[in-house]
């Protein structure tokens, strides 16, 4: 018999800076990124039940070696009495997979933090991080709980900061999606090549010092954005495209394939919205976590 039906948010996020170092010794690259919730996420539907039972609205491998399942069986390698336990999760995506924005490590932390409240399980930090960087390198930002954090390391660094920017975004999903193994491997390919020179804004080091979150434009940065815009061009249209609808500021998260337009305001969101509407792309409003309208999302 299923029990009670809880409902979880699984915010995304986005990456003002985005800085890709040297390969490490265990295959995983070395980055330094500036990482915020936004917003804008997925809907988790979770209950017992007597087995696991894992569904979702886009066709991502749901059974035990999808992402979902590999944490459940970690956890249960953990908590042996979690074996008699099954899961009935079903995920609502709003989050496209391949878009950037980290809704798949979202939906794993957000369901080991309702395990690990549901049953007291009491996990530390550092029991936390060896159950999910495993999985993948963005979810201890999330499960750090932290909206605004600076990332080190493979992902597992995780420094939240408490001067958290406020900002309207225009989050722009073309109509691909790019693979991260991908993008490293094309990184791979790419570097030393033809690497352009950096941003004359100012460096992280200068903003983490300042502490201003009004600068956070500043910063942007994203490694990823040469070589990706090689291989699709469309990227660099669309961002052109939302730099003249009248974005200050236009930038690829992780990987993408998303682009994140910053916008003065609310209402001038929803006029850039108008301006660049269009049958083969999906827009949307939404804010950085902590806006006054936190929570909302614009369609």
């Amino acid at each position: 018999m299923v029990s009670e039906k809880f409902i979880l948010p699984s915010y995304g996020k986005i990456n003002w800076f985005l800085e890709i170092g040297e390969m490490r010794c265990d295959g995983y690259h070395r980055v330094e990124s500036l990482m915020q919730k936004i917003a804008f996420g997925d809907e988790i539907e979770i209950s017992l039940g007597e087995r696991d039972c894992i569904s979702c609205n886009f066709p991502i491998p749901t059974g035990e070696n999808g992402i979902v399942g590999r944490l459940l069986k970690e956890l249960r390698t953990i908590v042996p009495s979690l074996r008699e336990v099954g899961f009935h999760i079903k995920i609502q995506k709003n989050i496209p997979p391949g878009s950037g924005l980290g809704g798949g490590s979202s939906n794993v932390a957000s369901i080991l933090r309702w395990v690990d409240s549901v049953f007291k399980l009491n996990l530390s930090w550092e029991e936390v991080k060896s159950i999910v960087l495993p999985l993948g390198s963005d979810i201890p930002f999330f499960a750090r709980g932290a909206p605004f954090a600076r990332v080190k390391g493979r992902g597992e660094e995780v420094e939240p900061l408490c001067f958290t920017p406020h900002r309207f975004l225009i989050l722009f999903f073309p109509p691909f999606s790019i693979s991260t193994v991908w993008a490293y491997q094309r990184w791979e390919e790419k570097k030393g090549k033809s690497r352009k020179s950096k941003k004359t804004g100012l460096t992280l080091e200068e903003f983490l010092k300042i502490k201003d979150p009004e600068l956070i434009e500043e910063v942007i940065w994203n490694d990823f954005e040469e070589v990706v815009f090689q291989y699709f061009p469309a990227l660099y249209h669309y961002k052109r495209l939302l730099l003249e609808a009248g974005c200050k500021k236009v930038f690829m998260s992780g990987s993408g394939s998303t682009l994140v337009g910053v916008v003065e305001n609310k209402e001038e969101g929803e006029r850039i919205m108008e301006k660049i509407s269009s049958p083969d792309v999906k827009v949307i409003l939404t804010s950085t976590w902590g806006t006054k309208e936190e929570g909302e999302n614009y369609d």
